[in-house]
């Protein structure tokens, strides 16, 4: 035998071996994983980033949770009751909850004052929570204290200052808080399980100063959930801890969280998985496609359980604040022509798109609203089909319409160029390359469009943002002209789905775009719909209405879920806390590790008991 040869086979020997290590000797306490992009901030508080609070979700409890059939339990508070007329809410507290330090050492009781100054802290503007809104909008007083608290523009007059006994937030003794609303909030229970109704302990706050929540190391904050960040180094490492002295620690089955830092962890994970250096990777269509067909990898993945109701679309940039290389005065008369935006929105083949997060079962990842199918319903009837949007549910994956997108081009063309618009319109169309698949779907849709509506009409232009701070330097400050965006449910009620789309958003600056009137007019119906509380089946319809408008007007592309194919991971999915909203699934208590992976046939009768179970529950 050659040495090469030689070599080839103890090389598959080595891996046979340490493909039987990972699936069979895995440790059952430790998870391992691998992240591509760090986190900005460890100060829950502020932030609204989806990487930020899924740590939060395990180092913070909230007052309520959900187990794994989707049904509330109590949490930090242990009972709650809510008055006749649904303005008052009023949680009762455990005695047993902590705030402890990365060491895990015993910091101070966990009181009702705790959420009390969370609230305060959240709602003043100095502090640029980016969540306030979701607490002045529903809480009595609260808008006019943070507007109090903010510092006016250039020549506007400050807003009165108002006493924090004014806000409808107030701790009643040590282990009662109340809750007072502007009017009832049918959905409020859900609501508390978001972060911006996390507590915050006023001591460690003021102790720290402005070094609170810098994320530099994991001193900068004390924690009272399932777990410690008991190892930070930025760009190198977090290691979750299980909190030895959390009121719930029976039900926590996974000791440690280990998360790995690589830029180039979506290349390279898929190998270290193999080697049995980590228990969880995200898989490309090329990989998970490659392991489906190898013996020896078959049974080490299964589908990704399909949980989320995070809704991704493509978002117009109304604002557009990029490199005059990519003419952004040019892109701005463009994106305000309805034309324009009809030729990309009937241009855009969503299943060539999809088919890059999982080839084999696309048309069933897409949906047609912002608002995901299945997200709420009154009797029976899904919001999805209600008035104004059952028009775009029932075109199913097929809003392809190519005659329809040549036509709205032709439109735009004799109209643009009335206006003094240049063609090709440069088209600059980020990705973040911490993601998976999302430059390949990126191409994907240059080449489809380009090659339907002319590259003498439009020149769709890739680049790869930064993979950490993608947010902050990318959308947020409208460094793009379109983008796929997403969204997910803070709470059970279609109003959360708006927030993307109000006045000063970050999402398509909408605030910027010429028909000014036509937006006046969205955001009176979701302020209609805002308004009725009683009345859920009108409420809903309502904002249907409004969210039909976006569609009517092209000013929005819905995609679908921005989960799919195939998953190589350890964590038994059916054991994951259930909720459509909030941070329920970022969790990782209850969670229980497999001691060998999940393949396809394990997974479907896997979700086929948990379904059963789910039904016998509600039943009840």
């Amino acid at each position: 035998m050659s040495v090469k040869k030689f070599l080839a086979t103890l090389l598959t020997a080595v891996l046979a071996l340490s493909l039987l290590t990972s699936a069979g000797a895995a440790d059952s306490s430790v998870y391992r994983t691998l992240y591509s992009g760090e986190i900005t901030t460890l100060n829950y508080l502020i932030t609204s980033s989806a990487n930020e609070y899924a740590l939060a979700a395990n180092v913070i409890d909230t007052l309520v949770e959900y187990d794994r059939f989707g049904q509330v339990r109590p949490s930090l508070a242990e009972s709650w009751e809510v008055s006749d007329d649904g303005l008052t809410w009023t949680f009762h507290l455990r005695h047993d909850a902590t705030w402890v330090n990365a060491d895990q050492s015993m910091y101070a009781p966990l009181t009702a004052h705790d959420f009390e100054f969370a609230a305060r802290y959240i709602l003043n503007a100095q502090n640029a929570a980016s969540t306030a809104n979701i607490l002045y909008e529903v809480i009595q007083g609260a808008e006019a204290y943070y507007k109090g608290t903010a510092t006016p523009a250039e020549g506007e007059e400050a807003a009165p200052v108002m006493e924090w006994s004014t806000v409808g937030v107030k701790a009643l003794d040590d282990w009662t808080i109340r809750y007072q609303l502007i009017t009832p909030v049918p959905y409020f229970l859900s609501m508390t399980t978001y972060v911006c109704f996390m507590p915050a302990c006023e001591k460690f706050v003021q102790e720290k100063g402005e070094a609170f929540g810098v994320a530099t190391d994991n001193t900068n904050l004390v924690y009272c959930g399932a777990y410690v960040l008991s190892e930070f180094k930025p760009n190198e490492k977090r290691v979750l801890s299980r909190n030895t002295n959390y009121w719930d620690k029976d039900r926590v089955y996974i000791e440690k969280v280990e998360s790995t830092y690589n830029k180039e962890a979506a290349n390279i994970g898929p190998e270290l998985y193999l080697r049995g250096e980590v228990d969880a990777v995200s898989l490309s269509t090329a990989v998970a496609s490659e392991w489906l067909q190898a013996a020896d990898k078959a049974d080490l993945i299964h589908p990704v359980r399909q949980t989320s109701f995070y809704s991704y679309w493509y978002s117009f940039n109304f604002d557009p604040q990029f490199d005059a290389a990519y003419e952004p005065e040019n892109w701005k008369k463009a994106v305000n022509n309805e034309n324009f935006r009809k030729s990309i929105y009937y241009g855009l083949d969503r299943v060539k798109a999809m088919m890059i997060t999982d080839p084999d079962n696309a048309e069933n990842l897409i949906w047609n609203t912002i608002t995901p199918p299945g997200f709420v319903d009154v009797n029976g009837t899904d919001y999805v089909l209600m008035e104004g949007l059952q028009y775009y549910s029932d075109l199913g994956a097929e809003t392809f319409d190519a005659p329809r997108a040549l036509a709205a081009r032709d439109k735009a063309v004799t109209e643009l160029t009335a206006e003094g618009v240049t063609f090709p319109v440069k088209i600059l169309m980020p990705y973040n390359p911490g993601t998976s698949g999302w430059s390949e779907e990126c191409e994907t849709v240059e080449q489809q469009l380009e090659e339907l509506l002319g590259r003498d009409y439009i020149d769709i232009i890739i680049e790869a943002g930064p993979s950490t701070g993608f947010l902050s330097a990318v959308r947020r400050c409208g460094n793009y002209a379109l983008l796929k965006v997403n969204w997910g449910p803070d709470y059970a009620d279609p109003q959360t789905f708006t927030e993307p789309f109000a006045d000063g958003n970050n999402y398509n600056f909408l605030n910027q775009a010429d028909d000014q009137k036509g937006y006046q007019a969205y955001l009176k119906l979701v302020q209609d719909a805002m308004d009725i509380t009683q009345d859920i089946a009108s409420r809903y319809d309502v904002f249907a209405r409004a969210e039909a408008y976006l569609l009517d007007h092209a000013l929005a592309i819905p995609f679908g879920t921005g989960t799919g194919g195939y998953s190589a991971d350890r964590i038994d999915p059916f054991t994951v806390q259930y909720a459509p909203f909030g941070i329920s699934m970022e969790r990782y208590k209850g969670v229980r590790l497999l001691s060998k992976p999940m393949n396809t046939d394990e997974y479907y009768d896997a979700l086929d008991a948990w379904e059963e179970a789910r039904a016998a529950v509600s039943a009840k």
